[in-house]
């Protein structure tokens, strides 16, 4: 009779064995379906996130070469050709020697748009010395001071291309609106921080006047572009003073 009831106790305990393999099995099995689950809703996050991604620049891209349209249109029109209209006009008023002098100028206004215009070869040059082979031009119209203390550490050409895109910006609109007779510009990079300052000593004006302007919101853009922060304090007739701060990642 014991003998039996040993058996009946294998037999329970062996039933217990297949029971809890079996909630084992299935509990492992829920936790590997779970996992697959979950790492394919990652995948399509992650699919999502970049898709969305690649949408934001590409619209960011849209967004800039609209704006450097308009800016080219505004150029073209306000500057060149109003000034080739002017001499036009002036064929029989004007001596030689004042009608060359303008068309030097138109010339020189078509130069400065075209390289503007043109994207310099970053791989080749620092940052530091992009800035200052630009303003070394622009020193011909106005004072411009330029102080620099920087180290050599690797900038990305986007990086690159960007700020100098925005001393192009700040430049341009100083020497057309501001009736400014200096500037200063200060470049500071670091091992952790890279600071431009651009002042001009010109008539300033009121921010909330020109929000909507396309130089500000190409300035906007270009900032949030290579994650930096910036600000631009202004009143009239004190001049103006653009300063921009990104991590040197």
């Amino acid at each position: 009779m014991g003998r039996w009831e040993n058996q009946d106790q294998i037999i329970v305990w062996i039933w217990i064995g297949i029971g809890l393999f079996s909630l084992t099995t299935l509990f492992v099995t829920l936790l590997v379906v779970s996992y697959l689950k979950s790492i394919r809703k990652n995948k399509k996050k992650v699919s999502r996130l970049v898709r969305n991604s690649k949408n934001e620049h590409w619209e960011h891209m849209l967004l800039l070469q609209e704006q450097d349209r308009e800016r080219l249109a505004e150029e073209l029109h306000d500057n060149i050709i109003s000034q080739l209209n002017l001499i036009r006009l002036n064929l029989n008023d004007k001596m030689p020697e004042e009608l060359n002098r303008d068309l030097k100028k138109s010339m020189q206004l078509i130069r400065e748009l075209s390289h503007n215009l043109t994207p310099p070869d970053l791989d080749e040059v620092e940052l530091v010395d992009l800035i200052a082979d630009y303003l070394d031009q622009v020193n011909k119209n106005i004072e411009v001071i330029f102080n620099h203390m920087t180290i050599r550490i690797p900038i990305s050409n986007p990086v690159k291309l960007n700020l100098f895109r925005i001393v192009q910006e700040l430049i341009t609109n100083i020497l057309k609106h501001a009736e400014a007779t200096r500037v200063d510009v200060s470049l500071r990079i670091s091992l952790n921080y890279l600071i431009l300052t651009i002042e001009d000593n010109g008539r300033g004006f009121i921010i909330e006047n020109q929000s909507g302007g396309i130089g500000l919101r190409n300035i906007k853009t270009r900032t949030q572009k290579i994650k930096a922060i910036y600000k631009l304090k202004t009143q009239p007739e004190k001049g103006t003073k653009f300063i921009a701060c990104m991590a040197i990642q």
